[in-house]
């Protein structure tokens, strides 16, 4: 029986692929076949004849919002960023180009499969015609876009953003191999370029939730979907919405660079992406050195002889900089430690399938097409929170993750003479932790283990997989996302939506009695001390925990962990220090603000700052800014806000957390349109004299919801504006 559903499901899979490969191309004019209709808040609804089409669109849309954001992360992804910021960026190009992401994107989009390659072209068509009709617009760099741009960032941004971040190789490491290797210094270098560019620059995480059954009064299922992002930089995201007349219907969010909306719902399923930890990424010592021959690496007892090739890295004001680049068997050299350089792997990173699978997914109708668009695991990186209007929720501990010997220690580079280190193939879906409509009737997942997903005997078991393939734990979002999920027996649309904006700061509790401890033992030594705290004391002890923008416990509790953070605090032999800790923060609170008691609101900000060269904001306490509600991702709570202090400012600013969230409800009567909201952290437009620039962020700050419209007959009827591109 499983191995005739095992090639049923094959046969699905093939089926799914086959439709979405058959006859897409892109329009011979797509701008007359491309509609943008916009909006009251500006987002695009992107109308195409053809899915190519949509990409045409979704491109002149993306650049009409910010071209300044796209063309800076295709000049990162393309490996010439020393041409526009000099010498400083040339060992982040080096990296680039050890990675061979322009020669691999340039191989899979000559060989892809028709669907992809319409997109692709359709993309790279879009942003030329914007360019031609907007002659104003001045590129720094490019004057024509390559359909092969997009495969690239996707590796630029998952691949060397996210998985080589993740082998914690320093900058001096990185340094120190690219001098050995030229066997010539640099002088001048930035350890990223721009500094938040990468998927894990900051770590804000994620959260999503799904429910069915008698957990929610819908007949279907819930959905929320709420990633915690960076605000600036490569990492935001870009609000979409595609249709075609060959079928698709997807909306949600997706970056700028990409062609479509790769996380979100249509009208009959929806999933949402959680960042994982899974070991997806190795390094390995290779032992150059031992023969009159540089390039001769040792392996089993013999040698092999390493890749090397030249090139040039031009720069900005100066002369090229000649460069070389070396591999072994297991991949680029890309850091030196000890005296002795390191290569790196990546889960499927010479292989392509990452674009397909999502278009597959946002182009599935029902459960089985959704999982047969999943089952190739070509989209490292990201859980799947699932719901559908049959009611299945789904959950996916996602990834390629290779089979090793779990004899090793693959959280540190392993020994690349030793042929036992080798991958030994990939999982399969059937072998990662997943959850399929749970007895609990709810799932969730905030980059926490897969083991206690539902809270119920539907989860994983631990022994069950390789002690390799998971490495999180727990954390304090999983805990309140429990606490809500378990704590109320029945949602209706209206709970969840108000659960979905939750500030409860679960963190609070244990390190309230942290910090009474410690209070304390430092009142019975030295009661002058403890009498000028009792005050702030008092506010912290009578809270309970949940941020309001008109309290200062929330002020004085963060600002008081992340200074205990920073001085490696937190433990309860340590009161002295934690009760310096807090005095140091109620010092600078009384320096900056003339008194300690300084609400959330008042310190807790959102801003949209002109951004420098390298796309880094330029925060000022005089310029205007919102008060936001959410909390820091540490400290659990669903409405989260990367905020955090910078030299001299005394207001924290917005820099990740809540970037698209969104909530759906999927009737299993499909006669019933499905209801769906969504937010974006700022707006549709970057630029300052838009009406979009900050309409959404206000409505995050109350904690409300926009309409996501999602039937093109909706969509029209709220549409402001409605033009093909170049008609604007």
């Amino acid at each position: 029986m499983k191995c005739f559903a095992k090639v049923l499901f094959g046969l699905t899979a093939m089926a799914l692929l086959a439709a979405c490969s058959a006859e897409q191309t892109v329009s011979d004019d797509p701008a007359k076949n491309v509609t943008i209709y916009r909006d009251t808040y500006g987002v695009p609804h992107i109308y195409g004849r053809t899915d190519g089409d949509a990409a045409f669109g979704m491109a002149y849309a993306q650049a009409e919002d910010n071209f300044a954001q796209l063309e800076l992360n295709f000049i990162l992804a393309s490996g010439r960023s020393a041409e526009v910021f000099g010498e400083e960026a040339v060992l982040s190009d080096w990296i680039a180009r050890s990675l061979e992401i322009e020669r691999l994107s340039r191989r899979d989009y000559e060989t892809a499969i028709p669907s992809t390659k319409a997109l692709l072209d359709g993309y790279a068509a879009g942003l030329n015609y914007f360019l031609a009709q907007n002659p104003d617009v001045k590129p720094r760099l490019f004057t024509k876009f390559e359909p092969w741009y997009p495969l690239a960032l996707i590796r630029r941004m998952y691949y060397m953003g996210g998985f080589l971040g993740r082998l914690d190789f320093t900058n001096e490491e990185r340094r120190a191999a690219f001098e050995a290797i030229n066997g010539s210094a640099l002088t001048t270098v930035q350890t990223q370029i721009p500094q938040t560019d990468t998927e894990l620059a900051n770590a804000f995480g994620s959260n999503s939730w799904a429910a069915n059954g008698p957990k929610i009064e819908g007949t279907g299922s819930y959905l929320f979907i709420n990633p915690h992002l960076p605000s600036f930089g490569m990492g935001q995201v870009y609000e979409a919405h595609v249709i075609s007349d060959e079928g698709w219907n997807f909306t949600g969010y997706s970056r700028f660079g990409f062609p479509l909306p790769y996380v979100g719902f249509g009208e009959n399923l929806g999933w949402a992406s959680t960042d994982n930890n899974g070991d997806q990424e190795d390094a390995w010592i290779e032992h150059f050195g031992e023969s009159e021959n540089p390039l001769a690496y040792r392996y089993d007892g013999d040698f092999r002889i390493a890749s090397e090739w030249s090139d040039e890295i031009k720069v900005r004001d100066a002369a090229p900089v000649p460069v070389k680049f070396r591999k072994t068997h297991h991949g680029p050299v890309l850091a030196m430690r000890d005296g002795q350089l390191l290569s790196a792997r990546f889960a499927t990173f010479d292989e392509p399938g990452w674009l397909d699978q999502w278009h597959a997914m946002s182009r599935a109708q029902n459960f089985d097409e959704f999982k047969a668009a999943v089952t190739p695991l070509k989209m490292q990186f990201g859980n799947y929170m699932y719901a559908d209007r049959d009611g299945h929720i789904y959950y996916v501990y996602n990834g390629a993750f290779p089979k090793k010997d779990a004899s090793f220690d693959w959280n540190n580079p392993v020994d690349g003479s030793n042929p036992a280190t080798e991958w030994q193939g990939y999982h399969s879906l059937e072998e990662i932790p997943q959850v399929l409509d749970a007895v609990s009737h709810f799932v969730q997942n905030t980059n926490t283990t897969p083991f206690m997903t539902s809270m119920s005997a539907s989860d994983p078991r631990e022994e069950g997989f390789p002690p390799y393939m998971v490495r999180e734990s727990d954390n304090a979002r999983s805990r309140n996302a429990r606490r809500i999920l378990q704590g109320i027996e029945r949602f209706d649309f209206a709970t969840w939506e108000r659960e979905s904006f939750d500030t409860t700061m679960m963190s609070w509790q244990p390190h309230k009695l942290v910090l009474l401890g410690a209070y304390e033992a430092v009142n019975f030594t030295d009661h002058a001390r403890g009498e000028a705290l009792a005050p702030i004391i008092d506010v912290l002890v009578g809270w309970d925990g949940v941020a309001r923008m008109d309290e200062n416990a929330p002020t004085l509790y963060v600002d008081w962990y992340e200074e205990c953070r920073k001085r490696g605090l937190l433990s309860e032999q340590q009161p002295e220090e934690i009760i310096t800790a807090l005095e140091t923060v109620v010092a600078r609170l009384q320096s900056d603000w003339g008194d300690w008691r300084v609400s959330w609101g008042d310190i807790n900000r959102a801003q949209r700052p002109a951004v420098d060269s390298k796309g880094v904001p330029q925060f000022c306490d005089d310029c205007e800014s919102l008060a936001t509600p959410g909390v820091p991702h540490w400290s659990g709570g669903s409405l989260i806000s990367g905020n955090t202090r910078l030299p001299d400012l005394k207001k924290r600013y917005k820099r990740g957390g809540n970037s698209y969230t969104a909530i759906i409800d999927f009737p299993r009567d499909r006669s019933k349109r499905i209801v769906s909201r969504s937010v974006h952290v700022f707006g549709a437009s970057v630029d300052a004299n838009s009406q979009h620039h900050m309409d959404q962020a206000a409505l995050l700050a109350q904690k409300q919801y926009k309409p996501a419209w999602l039937y093109l007959d909706d969509v029209k009827k709220h549409a402001v504006r409605a033009y093909h591109p170049g008609e604007e």
